[in-house]
């Protein structure tokens, strides 16, 4: 993979932890899930005027954007379910191999063998960094796992979209406009405007928290038209290293050896994917 898309992806990553520890450190995280989900309407809608719309991919935008809804909810519930170092490791940690393997059937892509060792030691260091938690629960495992299925769904639905479209900032801004007015219109259908107030501070960390996840997503979507899915996919998940550390850090999680021993399958993984 070019030094240039890894480089990227990486910074994806950091970018992806820090809005999922802004969300995770709320203290009502379906309405800051709510209120990330609009901010990344109010970001990209005033930019189609100057990207334009896609013509031949509009289903790719519209299942991306519905599925995207249901991933900000889910990953809501988990975090009032969960810890942020175990739900947010699960969620990521499965996805890799189900976009890999997306990968595989859609787009005949085959990772080289030393990417396939990558995305296997990302995924065991992750699961590693997740299942080290003092608060395991078969609930929030559940719903961690969900939480990858659809992540795995739609990371391959945008990948082909931006690869069809031929202009991956097009894509994007469409489907997070998309998928930010759908938020925006559902919340204001189930509460009103009344329910979209909140203290100013919070409003304004999950504005920063959906401007964030934009950019951060962008990025990889970026990343899958010039590399395989799985192997951006996996490189992406570094950002367990991340959320180990923000949560370990900044909201007082516990660390163990296990933590450390699974971060360092992230990094030996992610390092691969580099080499290969």
């Amino acid at each position: 993979m070019p030094p240039a898309v890894v480089a990227a992806v990486l910074f994806s990553a950091l970018l992806h932890a820090v809005w999922n520890g802004l969300l995770r450190q709320s203290s009502d995280r379906q309405w800051t899930a709510v209120w990330i989900g609009i901010s990344t309407f109010i970001v990209c809608a005033p930019l189609l005027p100057l990207v334009g719309f896609p013509s031949r991919v509009w289903p790719f935008v519209l299942a991306s954007s519905v599925l995207h809804v249901v991933y900000l909810h889910l990953l809501a519930l988990a975090y009032k379910e969960s810890e942020l170092s175990f739900a947010y490791p699960i969620a990521r940690g499965s996805s890799p191999m189900l976009v890999a393997l997306g990968g595989l059937l859609v787009a005949s892509e085959r990772p080289s063998p030393l990417q396939t060792a990558g995305i296997v030691a990302i995924a065991a260091g992750i699961a590693a960094v997740g299942l080290a938690s003092k608060h395991w629960d078969k609930r929030g495992f559940m719903i961690a796992m969900s939480i990858g299925l659809v992540i795995a769904i739609y990371t391959v639905l945008d990948a082909m979209g931006a690869r069809i479209s031929g202009a991956p900032l097009q894509y994007n801004v469409c489907d997070f406009s998309l998928y930010g007015c759908m938020i925006l219109v559902l919340q204001l259908a189930r509460g009103g405007l009344r329910s979209l107030a909140g203290p100013r501070k919070e409003i304004a960390l999950a504005f920063g928290g959906g401007a964030t996840s934009a950019v951060a997503y962008g990025i990889v979507t970026w990343a899958m038209v010039r590399a395989p899915m799985g192997t951006v996919s996996a490189l992406r998940e570094t950002s367990t290293l991340f959320a180990a550390g923000i949560g370990v850090l900044l909201l007082k999680e516990r660390s163990s050896a296990q933590k450390m021993l699974g971060c360092a399958g992230i990094a030996a993984g992610a390092a691969l994917i580099g080499l290969g």
